[in-house]
């Protein structure tokens, strides 16, 4: 059983754990910075603007299609929700998380469904369950080229162990009811008597759809990186980045839309030798499009959601 003060303990321990990612993230730049802008004044530049635009292209279709999964995991949970709003209400409320703590984000969306007559706990559990499915897409999508390359891609032993542990644990996690539990009540401080959780087979079909969604991310990472004329890149190292990059920035919650932290480890997996300047450059080129495309999403939304849903204020 999970006392408060365990629960305090834990929370402190994330917490440092977090504040001693950003310091080291900090650090490394800090020592880098003036490494990496001789690097970027070097790099001969080639533009291939079919590449770049078909990245972009890809970034923009995933980034539509993603509320899928929180479309299905708010019917499972019994929302009555239009899918045309659930989708709305998704883009809107993605922008909380560039507010430090990314608890906005969660809050936006259990507060619209909760407006549109869910019970209280059930409207917590679909942001949280939609957080495990993306987590676990994100290990499996990191564990594949790991497993498929052998050493090819993952020349340290280590890091390849801890990607693959690292994957694995996300990768359960959807399918062991008594952690989702023990991690809801981490979150939320109360155990429900039930999760809404989907089937075994929606389980599934939810995974690889997440996964899914992080190869493509992958594929528009590399396609990105080959558009601004980086080579010696390799596509199953973007495809792992994608996820793994998401995962840093998300653990260290005290930095609105994990800025910088993602980007930063993307590099540290992708980047050739001798690269780290220009690759950082040109993922933070990548980073900014996607903020585009969320606020573009985000107010072409605004039309498409009504404030005000039976009565009830959003």
């Amino acid at each position: 059983m999970i006392t408060s003060g365990m629960k305090t303990r834990v929370k402190w321990l994330v917490r440092a754990g977090a504040v001693l990612l950003l310091a080291a993230a900090a650090w490394i730049i800090t020592v880098n910075a003036e490494n990496w802008f001789e690097q970027i004044s070097r790099f001969s530049w080639h533009f291939d603007w079919f590449l770049i635009c078909t990245s972009a292209i890809l970034l923009g279709l995933s980034y539509f299609i993603i509320p899928a999964g929180w479309i299905v995991l708010s019917h499972a949970a019994g929302s009555k929700t239009v899918s045309k709003e659930l989708r709305a209400a998704w883009f809107m409320s993605q922008l909380g998380r560039y507010i430090p703590g990314k608890v906005w984000l969660f809050a936006g969306r259990a507060a619209f469904l909760k407006s549109r007559g869910l019970a209280g706990f059930r409207a917590t559990s679909v942001p949280f369950l939609e957080l495990l499915y993306t987590a676990a897409g994100a290990g499996l999508t990191a564990m594949i080229p790991v497993i498929i390359s052998g050493n090819a891609i993952f020349s340290h032993s280590g890091l390849k162990y801890a990607v693959l542990a690292a994957g694995f644990s996300l990768l359960v996690i959807p399918f062991l009811t008594p952690i989702q539990k023990w991690l809801y009540r981490l979150k939320h401080g109360r155990i429900p008597e039930e999760l809404p959780l989907p089937g075994l087979i929606d389980s599934i079909k939810l995974l690889i759809f997440y996964s899914s969604l992080w190869w493509f991310r992958g594929l528009a990472l590399f396609l990105w990186l080959k558009g601004f004329g980086v080579s010696d890149i390799s596509l199953l190292l973007c495809c792992a980045a994608a996820p793994l990059a998401w995962l840093a920035g998300y653990i260290v919650f005290l930095v609105p839309g994990g800025i910088g932290i993602r980007e930063a480890a993307a590099v540290a997996l992708v980047a050739p030798s001798g690269a780290a300047g220009p690759v950082l450059a040109v993922i933070v080129g990548q980073r900014l499009i996607l903020s585009i495309i969320e606020v573009v999403f985000a107010l072409v939304s605004t039309g498409k959601l009504k404030l005000f849903g039976e009565g009830k204020p959003l």
